[in-house]
């Protein structure tokens, strides 16, 4: 570099020269010569050197025409020799000039880009989740702060390394945000548990994507959403019982109105019994454990009542009867009459009447009504 000293050093005095001159003329060609100088020599300069150069290309900035930054920037966008100064300048201009550097310049670092993330606008945003070879740290940003458009990008960006952690906060989000569902989806990376968790609230045709995609029955994605329930509840590295999160799953299937009578039967065909009792007692709003007494030591009225207040049809009565006695090892046998007093009891009630009949069971329990 020594011989080249004192001709880098006559440059530089002669664009500091121009740069300070107020009658230098045209501010654009100014410019594209201290530009052409940076390209041409910045390996050569010293780091005070550059810092300079930069600091007076970014108060010309602002009196340059568009067109000859963003001339600059297609050229310089996929140049992987072009002063970094320089396309980080480029990168944070208005987003006409930025566009071509933020989706395609590899010299940004993720801490550049993480910065052009939060303080410059959603326009550059949308341009970042489109870049190749994203990293989660970036990607993370993203999802922090990125509306529905930079998402729907982002996660249509197969480049885009996005972390376990990010993926989970766009399912979260997804609840409450229709459009990001099915490019979420269709991600690959998408772990299983999490894709069988949506299942839980999105469309009639997205629940058929889903199932096309995990290959899995409505009964193995109902294993999925359990395990997850799980792993949320043992967040902290805190122990959870089996029924503790079986209360879990019935609370978060009640939340999305999938809590349904059609559940309570499928728990019980696959003997799940003690999550049938769980998911029965919230679907008639008393408690775990009067749920029980109403279950197995009331007889089959008090079974025919409950049923009743559930919405649950008389026609699978006696299945849930036999099944969940079944599941206790006793008798599971009716005598006719007992039969037919359980069926009188479902032509004499509707559902208010049952509710309001379980309602007085209740308060006769706990001495006071839940209702």
């Amino acid at each position: 570099m020594a011989p080249n000293e004192p001709k880098i050093t006559q440059e530089i005095s002669s664009l500091l020269k121009l740069a300070y001159d107020r009658e230098a003329g045209s501010r654009s060609e100014l410019f594209k010569k201290i530009t052409d100088f940076l390209e041409r020599r910045h390996t050569d300069m010293t780091p005070n050197g550059l810092e300079l150069m930069s600091e007076i290309l970014e108060k010309l900035l602002i009196n340059v025409e568009m067109s000859v930054r963003q001339k600059l920037a297609d050229r310089l966008a996929e140049d992987e020799n072009a002063p970094l100064d320089l396309i980080i300048l480029l990168a944070n201009d208005q987003i006409d000039v930025a566009g071509p550097v933020l989706k395609l310049s590899e010299l940004l670092s993720d801490k550049e880009l993480v910065n052009i993330i939060r303080h410059k606008t959603a326009q550059h945003q949308l341009s970042i989740a489109g870049r190749a070879k994203l990293s989660s740290d970036v990607c993370r940003e993203l999802v922090t702060v990125g509306n529905d458009k930079t998402l729907i990008v982002l996660l249509n960006n197969r480049d885009a390394k996005i972390g376990n952690q990010s993926l989970a906060n766009l399912v979260e989000k997804s609840k409450n945000n229709i459009p990001i569902q099915p490019p979420l989806i269709e991600r690959p990376d998408l772990p299983k548990e999490m894709t069988a968790k949506m299942y839980q609230w999105v469309s009639e045709s997205l629940k058929e994507s889903i199932l096309t995609k995990l290959n899995m029955s409505e009964m193995e994605i109902d294993k999925f959403l359990n395990s997850a329930i799980q792993e949320v509840a043992q967040e902290g590295g805190s122990h959870i019982t089996k029924e503790k999160s079986e209360i879990l799953l019935v609370n978060k299937l009640h939340k999305a109105g999938k809590l349904t009578p059609a559940f309570l039967m499928k728990c019980l065909n696959q003997g799940q019994s003690s999550l049938f009792e769980i998911g029965f007692a919230k679907l008639i709003s008393i408690p775990h454990k009067i749920m029980r007494s109403f279950l197995y030591d009331r007889g089959a009225e008090a079974l025919a009542v409950s049923c009743c207040a559930a919405g649950i049809d008389r026609s699978v009565f006696l299945t849930i009867y036999e099944l969940t006695r079944a599941a206790q090892n006793v008798d599971t046998n009716l005598s006719d009459t007992e039969v037919a007093e359980a069926f009188e009891y479902f032509k004499k009630l509707d559902r208010k009447k049952a509710l309001h009949t379980i309602q007085k069971w209740v308060a006769e329990a706990t001495g006071a009504a839940i209702f």
